[in-house]
């Protein structure tokens, strides 16, 4: 009779173990499975899949749907993460722009519709001159960007927007104020987001946010009960509401009567790493008015379309525009001499920028040409067409 010996006994159980936990943790493995549609340019056909997104490795799969096979191998996107995946979205995988359309198991809706909840939030128009400071505020709660524009709300929307106060003493004076002036509308994504982003308010009184919460927007922001710095939806329905109440709207840009403007689009590297609001400060503190923002997803016809004239120029330019598509960028219309504002841009290539220009954007928000942070009109007789390219509804809510 045969007797394994100790040493081959061992590595038998060690081997059956593994197994085991190899096929317990793939049976585990939290997976979300949602529908997509991609619209396929070269065909012109609306082509139906299925995304499977694994949160553990952020790593993503498609499934065709109608050819009933694997489109996309198991692969670590840099672009989707858990908190884009709500029903309406856009996302970027390897290029292709996919539209959520449906989640398709229980599972994935409970825990996607947890983890990325929207509120509405603004900014009045007193601390417009700030708004780089308060964005970095935000971004350092964890909230992400899903839309943002600078807009100026009419007296008729503005008490639409605040009907829920009429025949209070407060209500006439809120209306007006708003609507006096700019104001930076967002769309902000988090768990819990109506919640948190309350929270981070703080009061409605910034002299007791001072108080019992200085490190809220408006214990650092706020002035009084009116001049409170931001507002913040009370609850997902009324999150439901200002949201479709304000971007909504076709004509919904504030732009200045400045007749002389420059593109500064904020590319997506800069909104992933968290640095959309120094960005925006360092622009405001250099004495750069922004007239005009607008969050901007683009596409790769989109970016192949602006960027055309660099055809041939940029010799890394498929690799410019793959990184255009990758994720949202935020275009900023900037009341300024082109000239003036493309030499506090700095050098396209930031490590040049460092060496020359070192408090230059892009030396600071920059590592390599890619990833140079900004791109910025570089002639005067572009600053024009360069601007209406993004903000071709320009107007206001009426």
């Amino acid at each position: 009779m045969f007797y394994p010996s100790r040493t081959s006994l061992f590595g038998f159980v060690v081997f059956v173990a593994g197994l085991y936990f190899v096929e317990r943790n793939t049976m585990e493995e939290e997976k979300f499975a949602i529908s997509v549609e991609w619209y396929d340019e070269i065909s012109s056909l609306v082509r139906p899949f299925i995304l499977f997104y694994y949160p553990s490795d952020r790593t993503v799969e498609m499934y065709d749907s109608k050819q009933k096979k694997t489109f996309l191998k198991r692969s670590f996107c840099e672009t989707v993460s858990e908190i884009d995946l709500y029903i309406g979205n856009k996302v970027s995988v390897f290029g292709r722009e996919l539209k959520l359309i449906e989640y398709l198991d229980e599972v994935t809706r409970n825990e996607l519709t947890r983890k990325s909840e929207r509120t509405y939030a603004m900014l009045k128009p007193e601390v417009i001159p700030k708004m780089g400071k308060i964005l970095s505020f935000i971004e350092g709660k964890g909230f992400k960007f899903n839309r943002m524009m600078l807009t100026k709300i009419s007296a008729t929307r503005a008490a639409e927007f605040y009907k829920e106060h009429l025949g209070r003493p407060f209500y006439e004076k809120l209306v007006n104020y708003i609507s006096s002036g700019p104001v930076l509308a967002m769309e902000l994504l988090a768990p819990s987001a109506v919640r948190y982003w309350r929270i981070n308010l703080g009061p409605t009184d910034p002299v007791v946010a001072r108080s019992d919460a200085p490190n809220t927007v408006r214990g650092l922001f706020g002035t009084d009960t009116t001049y409170n710095a931001a507002h913040g939806s009370d609850s997902p329905e009324a999150a439901a509401r200002e949201l479709n109440l304000i971007f909504n709207n076709l004509s919904s840009h504030y732009e200045s009567s400045y007749t002389i403007k420059t593109l500064c689009l904020v590319k997506p590297h800069v909104l992933q790493e968290g640095k959309l609001g120094a960005l925006i400060t360092a622009i405001q503190e250099n004495k750069f008015k922004i007239s005009s923002v607008k969050l901007q997803r683009m596409t790769l016809t989109d970016a192949d379309q602006f960027f055309l004239a660099y055809k041939g120029v940029w010799d890394d330019y498929p690799a410019q525009i793959k990184h255009y598509s990758s994720g949202p960028s935020v275009a900023l219309s900037i009341d300024a001499d082109v000239n003036a504002f493309r030499e506090f841009v700095g050098s396209f290539d930031p490590n040049t920028a460092g060496k020359l220009q070192p408090s230059s954007l892009r030396a600071r928000f920059g590592y390599d040409t890619i990833h140079n942070a900004i791109h910025c009109t570089d002639l005067p007789d572009d600053g024009a067409r360069e601007v209406e390219f993004f903000f071709k509804d320009v107007g206001s809510l009426h």
